[in-house]
């Protein structure tokens, strides 16, 4: 896997500053009272992409909304289970992280992938070897349990910083390249 920005995989998520992507339910309403920042440029990073690769619990969370936002992307639900009534662009695939994106590319997926899910997936591709990037958004608030960033227990990862920067509503954004 190329590790250039067009070609890259990248987990961007944000998370609370004790490190919780969700609540323990899955669910990230602590984001919604959150005030946007121009600056991380969340758009611009959606038009970046050029297919998804998203956790089953991820999905079972975006799915209770009524709108499917990311329709425009082949999308890949990481999952043994079947799904019910998916979107269009969507199909499940119990697979290592190589033929989970070996699955997307044959799809149309050309460019930049985005790790759209849990810490257990992003550890899956780091361990495979197919994550280049992290970029996270950490929000000044502390849930203090939830959904961990990174997963269970794992090994000691050394990532090297791209950026960080504060932004104007009091998060950090940070960017990492992932040592192979």
């Amino acid at each position: 896997m190329a590790t250039t920005g067009t070609d890259e995989v990248i987990d961007m998520f944000a998370m609370s500053l004790d490190g919780f992507i969700a609540r323990d339910d899955g669910t990230f309403d602590w984001l919604d009272n959150f005030p946007a920042d121009d600056d991380y440029d969340f758009s611009a990073f959606m038009d970046s992409l050029s297919g998804i690769v998203m956790g089953r619990a991820t999905y079972d969370v975006v799915r209770r909304h009524d709108e499917w936002a990311y329709a425009r992307y082949p999308c890949l639900v990481a999952t043994s289970r079947p799904l019910d009534n998916p979107p269009e662009s969507v199909e499940a695939l119990a697979g290592s992280p190589a033929e989970l994106l070996d699955n997307l590319r044959a799809r149309g997926a050309t460019g930049r992938i985005w790790l759209f899910g849990g810490g257990d997936l992003a550890r899956q591709f780091m361990d495979a070897g197919l994550l280049d990037t992290i970029q996270i958004g950490t929000i000044p608030e502390i849930l203090g349990s939830g959904i961990p960033a990174f997963g269970g227990k794992q090994g000691d990862r050394w990532l090297d910083l791209a950026f960080a920067k504060p932004l104007a509503n009091g998060a950090v954004h940070a960017q990492y390249r992932v040592r192979r």
